[in-house]
This record gives structure tokens, C-alpha cells and sequence, in this order.
């Protein structure tokens, strides 16, 4: 979860800060070295946040100028008959890197090496700073019930004397953003944001892509005192969500000090989306709740560089 002011969210641009790397489970061997009976694959990653690389072209953007970085990227394998985990996860942040590095121009490519084989691999590729827990292929978290920006690869591989030594692999984006874009000033007694869905889960289960229950999240966003008196902010938390789309009602709750309740905002039938931006746009921080019980035939799926479609709410 994040938020921004407006008008950078519509303009900032990063660049993505990934080296190739190198996991094996012997002791690093390349191609010209691999041992009898085992396969060394190379991944690249072909297409990100369901955005072709054909369709960034057209759009004048590269590789390394996609509208949002990825802070971290993690690998881990697993045999594909029993799910066990046969190599530890290796997770690389984008800020190990030089950003002005040549080879920062590109999307990350990883190998690894293993005996001949079937295995599952999986490539988790989110944001913030929070640890990631990987208890099994069927339940990822993180701490503190966190639910990052996260983009998922699971495949089943199988490494013989005929495999392709070079696989180009897609992230896909596994989580449904709900967003709200307060019109209104920051007060300056306003310490969080708290948001409170009834729908979606904070667990992963990539096997399928989906939350493997709907347990409903409360989530929190600080608010630095810096930001009081600012307009146009978004305040935006994520979900994983049991099937491809569906509808939860949120509450949204500004606190001041000791987690008092400022101001309160009830919003039903939410319509969400993996893959896609649930926005509304208003006076977030006076008293009422937001009816849309007959709204969702008014919805406008709009295309946005940063997802999918976005669904503004009336």
C-alpha cells in the first residue's frame, strides 16, 4: 500500500534497477561446465504488469522506463511431485544495484542449475520493505498482514538432455488496488489512514494466483505531519482476491492521535478486480458514507499505464 500526491502518480517514472543473477544448487556452474545430468536454464522476464514490450514500444517507453519499479524479486524451486522446497528463496532488492548501470537497461535474467527433473518455479515480484514468508507454494504472506503491489510466475519445469536453455517468463499481477483521492486538505490532526474490506484475503496461494479464502484486511497507512494542508493525495491498499473479481464494502477511517476516529466513510459493493484500479474521488474527510448499491452498470474501465483499467467510482 502507498500513497502519493496526484500529480507525481501521474508523472513519476523510475527506472527498474535489476542485474542478471545467478542461483544454482550445486556450486554455480555455468553452461560450458554443467555436470552430466544436470540442465542450466536462463529466465528472462518478457512481459510485466500485462503491458507488452511491443505496446511500450509503441508507446514511446523502454524497458526501463516502466511507471513503477519493482523493489524486490525473489526465486525459489520446488520439486514439482511433492511441492517441497529444494532451494532456498533468493531475493534480490533494486537497490543493490547502480541505476545508471548498463545493466539496468534491462529486465532481470537469472539462471539456474539442477539435476534432470521436474520442479516448480516460482518468481515473486513486489513492493515494500516488508519480509516475505514463503510456507509453501499454497500460502505466501507478509508480516504484519501486509499485502504489497506483487506479481506472480509459477511454472512447473522439467529439466532434461532436451530442455531449452533459455525461457522467457511473464509476471502477472495477482492483486486488486482499492484507492481513495482525497479532494480536501490534510488536516493536521490526521495520523493514519485505516481501511477495513470485508472482502479479499492477505494470503497468496500461487498455484492458482488467488487468495485461497476471503477473510476480509484492516490496513493502515502513516501519514507524516509534512503532508497537512495537501490536496489531490492517494491513499491505496491491495488485496488478493479468491477469485477474478468480485465486491466487498470497505470502511475508511481517518485517526488522529491514539487512533481516535476523525472521520468515517462507509463505501458498499465495492466492485474489484485483479489487475485493476478501484478509485474514488471526493471530500474525503467529512462524515458520510458512499451508497453505490446500483452504481456498478456506470462503471468506466479506462486504460492506465500503472494498470489494467481503472474503476472510478461515481
Amino acid at each position: 500500500m502507498h500513497f502519493q500526491h496526484r500529480s507525481q502518480s501521474l508523472f513519476l517514472i523510475h527506472a527498474l534497477c535489476f542485474l542478471s543473477f545467478l542461483v544454482s544448487c550445486q556450486s554455480g556452474p555455468d553452461e560450458s561446465t554443467t555436470p552430466e545430468g544436470q540442465c542450466t536454464v536462463t529466465f528472462s522476464v518478457s512481459n510485466y504488469r500485462q503491458i507488452s514490450f511491443d505496446d511500450l514500444s509503441s508507446l514511446g517507453m523502454s524497458r526501463a522506463t516502466i511507471s513503477m519499479t519493482l523493489a524486490n524479486l525473489s526465486l525459489t524451486i520446488f520439486n514439482a511431485e511433492t511441492n517441497e522446497q529444494v532451494s532456498p528463496a533468493i531475493l534480490h532488492k533494486s537497490t543493490d544495484y547502480d541505476s545508471d548501470a548498463e545493466t539496468a537497461k534491462t529486465f532481470p535474467k537469472f539462471s539456474v542449475s539442477l539435476p534432470y527433473g521436474r520442479y516448480r518455479v516460482l518468481v515473486l515480484g513486489y513492493n515494500g520493505s516488508r519480509e516475505c514468508n514463503i510456507a509453501s507454494l499454497n500460502h505466501i504472506s507478509w508480516v504484519e498482514d501486509y499485502v504489497p503491489n506483487t506479481f506472480l510466475y509459477c511454472e512447473e519445469l522439467l529439466l532434461n538432455e532436451g530442455t531449452s536453455l533459455s525461457k522467457e517468463i511473464t509476471l502477472k499481477h495477482v492483486v486488486s488496488a482499492f484507492r481513495v483521492t482525497a479532494e480536501d486538505a490534510i488536516p493536521v490532526e490526521l495520523k493514519k489512514m485505516r481501511f477495513i474490506s470485508t472482502a479479499g484475503g492477505t494470503v497468496l496461494d500461487a498455484m492458482t494466483g488467488f487468495a485461497p479464502q476471503s477473510t476480509g484486511r484492516t490496513s493502515e497507512i502513516d501519514v507524516p505531519a509534512s503532508y497537512a494542508g495537501k490536496e489531490g493525495v492517494d491513499f491505496t491498499v491491495y488485496l488478493f482476491l479468491p477469485e477474478e473479481q468480485t465486491t466487498g464494502n470497505y470502511t475508511v477511517q481517518a485517526l488522529g492521535q491514539n487512533d481516535v476516529v476523525l472521520c468515517q466513510k462507509q463505501f458498499y459493493d465495492v466492485p474489484l478486480r485483479i489487475n485493476y484500479l478501484t478509485v474514488w474521488q471526493g471530500k474525503a474527510f467529512e462524515q458520510g458514507d458512499i451508497d453505490t448499491p446500483d452504481a456498478q452498470s456506470n462503471f468506466e474501465i479506462k486504460w492506465n499505464m500503472d494498470w489494467a483499467g481503472t474503476i472510478p467510482i461515481p
